[in-house]
C-alpha cells in the first residue's frame, strides 16, 4: 500500500503538468503513453523488495537526523560532507539501481514537466545541504 501511495505522489506532478504543458495541452495519444508509462513504472516498483525498501528509508532518515543535528551545530562543511558520501552510496545500491530502472521509460516525459525543484541558487551554484 505504501508502495502505491508513493508511486502515486511522484506521479502527481505528471498527470497534473499534463494538461497544460507551456501553453501547449497534451494530445490524447501523448496523455495515454504516459499513462502507460506510469503503469509500467508502479508494476516494476511492486517488484522491488519491501524489506529492503524499508530499510534504505530507514537509513535516509538517519541520515536526515544527523544532518539536521551538524548543520544546528555549526558544522556546515560536515553535513554537506555526510550528504554527499550518503548519495554516492544511494547511487550504487541495488534499491537505487532497481528505482532507476523502473523510471526508464519515464525519462522520455520529463523534459514534457515543468522544472519543480531547485537545486541551485539565483547564482547558479548549488544550495547548501543546511540551506535547504
Amino acid at each position: 500500500m505504501k508502495k502505491h501511495l508513493l508511486v502515486g505522489l511522484l506521479l502527481m506532478p505528471i498527470t497534473a503538468s499534463a494538461q497544460n504543458m507551456g501553453g501547449m495541452p497534451m494530445t490524447e495519444a501523448q496523455m495515454q503513453q504516459m499513462m502507460q508509462q506510469a503503469k509500467s513504472m508502479q508494476n516494476c516498483m511492486a517488484n522491488i523488495d519491501q524489506a529492503e525498501m524499508e530499510a534504505f528509508k530507514q537509513k535516509a532518515e538517519a541520515l536526515d537526523s544527523e544532518v539536521k543535528a551538524l548543520c544546528a551545530a555549526g558544522k556546515r562543511d560536515a553535513a554537506m560532507a555526510r550528504a554527499l558520501a550518503f548519495g554516492k552510496e544511494a547511487a550504487q545500491s541495488n534499491i537505487m539501481q532497481d528505482m532507476k530502472k523502473c523510471g526508464e521509460g519515464m525519462k522520455n516525459m520529463m523534459p514534457m514537466l515543468p522544472k519543480t525543484a531547485q537545486t541551485t541558487n539565483a547564482s547558479g551554484s548549488p544550495k547548501h545541504i543546511c540551506d535547504q
